[in-house]
């Protein structure tokens, strides 16, 4: 496995990648390759920006909440919101849930990225995010079309249901009973480990210290704002697919897929704040991330109960749809 990142670290579009692979029994391994900045090598401790690995724990704490009978996952999000613009406030948290709910993105609002490069040191809130949300894409229930839009909206229901912060939550729903301490929500609270410098281009003057750009972290919020070590999402997957997080019947509802979206590579269909894939033949469930800093993909292989994770400081060209299966093929073979 410590071959296959070296062979990837060779390649020169590629920068720094930390991997783990967590086996049926407990067994871990885990490693690194390439650069974290320039001359400076990537290591396993590094914290890397996870981008929208974030869904699975912000469903996790929605999937908690139901479970504890606090909310129902059918319940209009009118119920728990007040009326937002472009929002139809009959949608299902459900529908937030599976990506069925026709928000539109607002990532993809032309005026987020101004906003950004305004200022690098802003930081912004959910309410301030959805403020950029623009005009449905599609009628609740339609179909499939993946949108940060939902869970951002899913951490204002969780807070509104508890009265908590949804990195609160995070602390005491997930992360303390579960002892992942390598992660953080960038903005709000400190690093507990050294954060990774990030790349985004090939050039050496385009690397860049992720916490000089709070205004562009930020932004990621519930929907793909954490910062992490490959081991402690290793440990999240394995964690969440086995049942440590919930009982069976809302495991159960978590992996009731609808057709994907069909944007992402090796992607089967959307769960309840997870996607399912097809690897080697085979189902696996996870998610992936993408954001200018940082790319990631966490596979759980339930025939042999194995988790993959990769992680790179790098935007585009990172390949972790090609890296993480082929170290599920290695692992499993």
């Amino acid at each position: 496995m410590q071959g296959a990142l070296d062979t990837w670290a060779l390649a020169p579009e590629h920068r720094g990648v930390s991997a783990a692979v967590t086996l049926s029994a407990g067994q871990e391994w885990f490693g690194s390759a390439g650069i974290e900045g320039t001359g400076e090598e990537l290591l396993s401790e590094h914290l890397i920006w996870i981008a929208s690995i974030t869904k699975t724990m912000t469903g996790a704490v929605i999937l908690g909440l139901a479970e504890e009978g606090l909310l129902n996952l059918d319940d209009a999000i009118s119920l728990w919101l007040e009326d937002l613009a472009y929002v139809d406030p009959e949608i299902s948290i459900r529908q937030l849930l599976n990506h069925t709910n026709g928000l539109a993105n607002y990532t993809r609002n032309p005026g987020l990225g101004p906003a950004i490069g305004a200022d690098p040191t802003r930081l912004f809130s959910a309410r301030e995010l959805v403020e950029f949300v623009g005009p449905m894409s599609f009628e609740r229930g339609q179909r499939t079309e993946y949108t940060n839009t939902a869970f951002v909206l899913l951490g204002l229901i969780a807070e509104s249901v508890t009265g908590a912060s949804i990195l609160e939550l995070y602390h005491e729903r997930l992360w303390k009973p579960l002892g992942l301490n390598e992660i953080f929500l960038p903005g709000f609270e400190s690093p507990p480990g050294p954060v990774a410098r990030a790349w985004a281009g090939p050039g050496a003057e385009q690397a860049t210290a992720p916490l000089e750009r709070i205004s562009l972290l930020s932004i990621g919020n519930s929907a793909f704002g954490l910062f992490a070590t490959a081991q402690t999402v290793a440990r999240w997957g394995r964690a969440l697919f086995t049942g440590k997080v919930f009982g069976e019947s809302m495991r159960q509802q978590m992996l009731e897929f609808v057709p994907a979206a069909g944007n992402i590579r090796g992607e089967s269909g959307a769960g309840l704040g997870i996607r399912g894939y097809n690897y080697l033949q085979r189902e696996q469930w996870g998610h992936s991330g993408g954001s200018p800093l940082g790319s990631s993909l966490m596979l759980f292989d339930p025939e042999t109960g194995t988790t993959v994770v990769v992680l790179m400081n790098q935007g585009g060209g990172a390949q972790h749809f090609t890296l993480a299966p082929e170290l599920l093929r290695i692992a499993t073979d």
